[in-house]
């Protein structure tokens, strides 16, 4: 596997893990949350964020990484 794929699968995960962060942040909207479980949901969603934007910036890295490889060669 080159650079470029493995950077494509991070970016794919990060697309997955931004639709969880959008799904969850659609449940934030029911009123019914108690504010223990809008606690809870928040936090998770600022995990899923830290997670999404490791993935994005990992799938970056590999993208220069395998320029500079191709670039070298």
């Amino acid at each position: 596997m080159d650079y470029f794929e493995w950077a494509e699968e991070y970016a794919e995960n990060a697309l997955r893990v931004r639709q969880v962060i959008e799904k969850k942040k659609r449940l934030l909207n029911d009123r019914g949350l108690s504010s223990d479980a809008r606690k809870a949901l928040t936090e998770c969603i600022i995990s899923y964020r830290v997670i999404y934007r490791e993935l994005l910036h990992t799938a970056e890295t590999l993208r220069k990484r395998g320029e500079a490889y191709r670039y070298a060669s």
